[in-house]
């Protein structure tokens, strides 16, 4: 079990924030570098050299440090390969998963902005590592179109700088 499993096991998430950011920082981590791969209106994706399991860990972790709650873990990956004798195609992906949480305050202020941007909660941020591409994690999400009022598009960028601040920080 690594060190990020047994801290979150042994302490409270308020109270071991601080202590595991120093440990992560301290210990050699595999996701040194990390690369824009694209980024445009609709979708960023960074890609990185590391072991799918410690990227996912850490996304998991840079998004509970921000003080927010995992709603759902979905297999993406899993998905496809069960289902995979219904539809024709080869393995895509060695592994996928997706991570979507949400932000009561972030997402207040949006719908304050305006009550229809409940469209755009939950944010998802996507880990993924391609079949014809082992080693090679990638980190992907889609960008709430910042739209309507000058509020709700103020409201609906910090959505956007946070979940780009989280994907930033689990690969640094």
């Amino acid at each position: 079990m690594n060190a990020i499993r047994i801290a979150r096991k042994l302490m409270a998430p308020a109270l071991f924030a601080p202590a595991l950011l120093a440990l992560v920082f301290a210990l050699p981590l595999t996701a040194a570098a990390y690369e824009v791969v694209e980024e445009n209106d609709a979708r960023v994706i960074y890609s990185t050299e590391a072991e799918f399991d410690e990227i996912f860990e850490m996304i998991e972790f840079a998004i509970e440090s921000e003080g927010l709650v995992i709603n759902n873990v979905g297999y993406i990956s899993r998905m496809l390969d069960r289902t995979a004798g219904q539809e024709a195609g080869e393995g895509i992906y060695l592994d996928g998963r997706s991570l979507d949480f949400c932000s009561a305050t972030y997402s207040r202020n949006t719908m304050e902005a305006d009550p229809h941007n409940i469209t755009f909660c939950p944010y998802v941020i996507t880990v993924y590592e391609l079949s014809d591409e082992p080693g090679t994690i990638y980190v992907s999400y889609q960008r709430v179109p910042t739209i309507g009022d000058d509020d709700s598009r103020a409201a609906l960028e910090d959505v956007n700088e946070l979940v780009d601040r989280i994907v930033i920080e689990a690969m640094m």
